[in-house]
């Protein structure tokens, strides 16, 4: 009979708007009137409460109190802040969070900048990535690409290194003009070495030496040594 007046009787919940006086440990001491309470933050609040905010609080059975949602923010208080500001609102929970949406779209929009920053490991998995930037900065302490084709449309290239490697089965190259400075030495060493100049083919040097193991051979309609 007891239980069965329990249940019909059930305890109540009441709800009440309050400030945020103190917070301590996760813990957060509302004023409501003058009553102080110590209230816990409901998890479907994702907003996480500052001192000075107007809540709203739950009072529930066996003494329990909960911060079910921020009403309003305190100004901010910071120096050189815009009078009448509010701070920033943060959005902050307990452990993993992960936002899925079944169907559709999922967009992050800001007039002012979106900043995304992990402690650890940023992972982006797509069908297709596009960015898109007037200016772009990209640091990488060690960057490892893998992919079966690569495309770029650039209108200048500046690249300085201290080393560069590369190995290829096979280099097409097609420009307009080359220029190449070496200070110190130019080595190159294939199987055969074709060149092949339309008009004039110039080599310059203090000291020249052409060496060959059984062959040599100059040929032309005027040869002119000295």
């Amino acid at each position: 009979m007891q239980n069965l007046a329990r249940k019909l009787t059930p305890e109540p919940v009441t709800l009440d708007e309050g400030t945020i006086v103190a917070v301590k440990d996760g813990a957060f001491t509302v004023r409501t009137g003058d009553f102080d309470c110590t209230a816990r933050r409901a998890r479907s609040c994702l907003v996480a409460p500052q001192v000075g905010d107007e809540v709203l609080v739950s009072f529930g059975r066996e003494g329990r109190c909960f911060v079910l949602a921020v009403l309003d923010s305190a100004p901010e208080v910071q120096p050189g802040a815009t009078p009448g500001a509010t701070r920033p609102t943060t959005i902050e929970v307990d452990g993993d969070l992960d936002v899925r949406v079944s169907s559709g779209k999922l967009g992050l929009r800001a007039a002012r900048g979106v900043s995304v920053t992990s402690g650890d490991e940023l992972n982006l998995v797509g069908k297709a990535l596009s960015v898109s930037a007037l200016e772009g900065t990209v640091f990488v302490q060690q960057l490892a690409y893998l992919g079966s084709r690569f495309k770029a449309e650039v209108e200048a290239i500046k690249t300085v290194g201290s080393v560069c490697d590369a190995v290829f089965e096979r280099v097409s190259q097609r420009v307009k003009r080359s220029f190449r400075a070496v200070e110190d030495l130019d080595q190159l060493k294939a199987g055969k070495v074709d060149y092949a100049a339309e008009t004039t083919m110039s080599l310059r040097a203090e000291h020249a030496v052409v060496h060959a193991e059984e062959l040599v051979k100059v040929d032309a309609k005027q040869i002119q040594l000295g």
